[in-house]
């Protein structure tokens, strides 16, 4: 008997040693591990890997429910994901078929959502999970496939906003409940406008679009004033945000993060700000999520603006930006359509600078382009709302002022003229340059009239002027 006791404890003693053994093994593994029981249901192991990643000790989760509770607690989960998929390895099982894995998400000790793969082995009357976080790889492969779908927005000119919704949206599924907003710079009135803040209250963005940036405006404000990143964890206690603070409790905001968003040369386009992160401080990939956004709006903005400067020079003259030939033809066209179908009297101008090629040789081209500019500038301050001004020449320009009389026309005209020759240029270099011009009038009279036909008139008066003299007035016809 003695004999048999003694063999069947050695038995005892090297099963229990091929245990810790085994429990030694799986607490070293590089995956996450979780052991239950089978029949008491209670937590076994809960390897270094699993501990580290999702933060739960067996403290925390005593036994398999506690697990499925916390872990599952996103809607439908449990219900639709985690039963079925037990179920179905029962049925594995006990039909000797290799087990499935599924991926589904799971939330960890500090309420964070992961990607996970999951798989379970049976043995021993353990119930052993392999829990492998993929969580970064999913996001490396959703960034590559919106990356790619914005790049096809952009190709296909879809609007900045939507462009920028797509991209505020990505990073609001990595991080959730974090909400993000998109705001653009406007380097002339050194503020932001909105550029896109899908799931932001409506009263709080309308209340930041055009704010004006600053050292200690928010933390948009001052990201784009700075030109640095800004982080505020609490938005109550942070001095950045004293004057903003009932306007971000009604909007049930906590936190923000802003990245100023720079041009590949350099310049400042807007800033990308995630509101309410999961994190109290942001992390190296909170780090990495926000430039990672900041970055593909970059190439969303640069390219709208690109597009808009093609546009605008496709129908404006790039060194005045008055409507240039094309612009003007077309709009004046269809203005001259309309007046003709009410009856209504057109008058065309065509102003001239005398002798500009003087003030070219005397004072240089540079400044003869500034005399162009003084003009335009001078000619649109002067000139009705209603009156379409274009550069159509080197130095001609075109106005047509719809429904007007002859003596109206005229005094617009003598005023313009006035105006012009009294009010001098002074360059950057001190030089005060004056000008005069010449103007040659033709009226439509109330009749359907083409824009060239009038321009080849106003023309003809043109000429009578520079040739009785300059500096005046002349006119082709009378109504």
């Amino acid at each position: 008997m003695g004999r048999i006791y003694g063999e069947h404890g050695m038995m005892k003693i090297a099963e229990n040693n091929q245990v810790a053994q085994l429990e030694s093994l799986l607490e070293g593994a590089p995956v996450a591990i979780a052991v239950f029981d089978t029949d008491s249901n209670q937590t076994l192991l809960l390897n270094d890997a699993f501990r580290q990643s999702f933060g739960y000790t067996k403290t925390d989760i005593p036994d398999i429910n506690s697990w499925y509770t916390k872990s599952f607690s996103l809607p439908h989960a449990k219900e639709h994901i985690l039963q079925p998929w037990l179920a179905q390895i029962a049925l594995d099982n006990a039909s000797n078929r290799p087990a499935t894995r599924i991926e589904t998400s799971l939330r960890d000790k500090n309420n964070r959502v992961r990607q996970v793969s999951l798989s379970l082995t049976l043995f021993e009357g353990k119930k052993v999970f392999y829990v492998q976080d993929i969580t970064d790889h999913l996001v490396i492969e959703q960034r590559l496939k919106v990356r790619s779908n914005m790049l096809e927005m952009v190709a296909k000119s879809s609007s900045l906003k939507d462009v920028l919704t797509v991209i505020v949206q990505q990073v609001q599924r990595e991080s959730p409940p974090s909400l993000c907003s998109v705001l653009l710079f406007d380097k002339q009135g050194q503020c932001l406008s909105l550029g896109a803040a899908p799931d932001l209250p409506g009263f709080y963005s309308q209340a930041i679009n055009g704010i004006k940036i600053g050292p200690a405006i928010g933390s948009c404000g001052a990201a784009a004033y700075h030109e640095q990143r800004i982080i505020v964890e609490d938005i109550s206690t942070h001095l950045n945000w004293h004057k903003f603070t009932d306007l971000a409790r009604a909007a049930e905001l906590n936190s923000c993060w802003s990245e100023p968003i720079f041009s590949s040369d350099g310049l400042l386009l807007g800033t990308f700000a995630i509101y309410n992160s999961p994190s109290p401080t942001p992390r190296l990939k909170d780090i990495e999520q926000i430039q990672f956004a900041s970055n593909l709006a970059s190439i969303a903005i640069e390219n709208h603006n690109a597009h808009q400067e093609l546009e605008h020079r496709a129908y404006f003259d790039y060194l005045t930006g008055l409507a240039n030939r094309r612009s003007f033809f077309e709009l004046s066209s269809s203005m001259l359509q309309q007046a003709s179908a009410l009856k209504e009297n057109c008058a065309l101008l065509m102003m001239d600078v005398d002798h500009f090629k003087k003030i070219n040789d005397i004072h240089g081209h540079d400044h003869g382009d500034l005399v162009l500019q003084h003009l335009a500038r001078n000619s649109l301050v002067n000139l009705p709302e209603s009156a379409v001004l274009g550069r159509i020449g080197g130095e001609e320009f075109a106005i047509l002022l719809p429904d007007t009389d002859r003596a109206t026309t005229l005094e617009v005209a003598e005023s313009l003229r006035e105006s012009l020759a009294a009010d001098g240029l002074t360059s950057h270099d001190k030089q005060t340059i004056y000008y005069t011009v010449s103007l040659g009038v033709t009226f439509s009279c109330g009749m359907h009239c083409y824009i060239d036909e009038l321009l080849r008139e106003a023309d003809t008066a043109l000429y009578k002027a520079k040739q009785t003299g300059r500096n005046r007035v002349c006119t082709f016809n009378d109504c």
